[in-house]
């Protein structure tokens, strides 16, 4: 008897631990879905304002959310010899997205800073290897900021 009040205590116990976590609030939006799907699109619209002569998408395009101030890096194998062009853009709460694009050494070979929110590089590489892209959240009002880069070739 004494075993089954305790295993009944401990299961009231842990559904009102429970009920509790489920019930705070949280810093995680809702429906992130509906970010990512804005993303996606806002790439798609992005890579064909930017008149890169028809350039398609080469690589998985990269959605995450980050924080004002934080930065993500990406890393793409890239052909030499291969026009690319890499795209990136951010939801509405975000005002400033920078990427730069650094070859395996390190070496800065070309970047976007300006103050907006859809960065663009081309770039045609010299030789083929892996190569990383530095996201920087430079200004995001409601954190985190969706983000989304897209790497685009022929």
């Amino acid at each position: 008897m004494l075993n089954k009040t305790l295993k009944t205590k401990a299961l009231a116990t842990l559904a009102a631990i429970s009920a509790t976590c489920f019930l705070a609030p949280t810093a995680v939006r809702a429906d992130n879905s509906r970010y990512v799907n804005d993303i996606r699109s806002q790439l798609v619209r992005a890579a064909r304002s930017a008149d890169f002569h028809n350039l398609t998408s080469t690589h998985e395009p990269v959605i995450k959310s980050l924080a004002d101030g934080r930065s993500h890096n990406i890393t793409v194998n890239l052909r030499a010899g291969t026009p690319y062009a890499i795209i990136g853009v951010c939801d509405r709460d975000c005002q400033d997205l920078d990427i730069a694009l650094y070859d395996s050494a390190g070496n800065l070979i070309a970047s976007d800073s300006d103050n907006d929110d859809t960065p663009a590089i081309g770039i045609n590489p010299n030789y083929s290897g892996a190569y990383r892209i530095r996201v920087d959240m430079a200004s995001c009002s409601d954190n985190p900021c969706y983000y989304g880069v897209g790497a685009f070739g022929r």
